[in-house]
């Protein structure tokens, strides 16, 4: 009688165990069934949020621009042209990819 009730027991905490693991990586998910697993380690999330960080002022898309082409011979002449049509504009334009950022502030 004593192996039934402990079979019985495990049987029911197994049971009750399973269903909260279940409901806990539900809720983790937040009901979306295709969201991506790889916390934030991605390609694209960490571009962007590296982007995102780069204040958005003439000056410092300048200093990224310098920073960016340092093995061009002309990229300190060429950023700081960009640089004062920033400042005159408003959208700094990238010397050698051609990308307008527009919304800048002139500082």
């Amino acid at each position: 009688m004593k192996r039934l009730a402990v079979i019985v027991l495990l049987a029911i905490s197994s049971i009750v165990l399973s269903s909260e693991f279940t409901t806990a990586s539900a809720t983790k998910m937040d009901g979306r069934c295709c969201a991506s697993s790889d916390g934030g380690r991605s390609y694209r999330y960490r571009m962007a949020m590296r982007r995102a960080a780069i204040p958005h002022t003439c000056s410092a898309y300048a200093a990224s621009c310098i920073r960016d082409s340092s093995a061009q011979a002309d990229s300190l002449r060429m950023c700081v042209a960009a640089k004062s049509q920033c400042m005159q504009t408003g959208v700094h334009v990238g010397p050698y990819s051609g990308r307008q950022y527009a919304g800048m502030q002139k500082m």
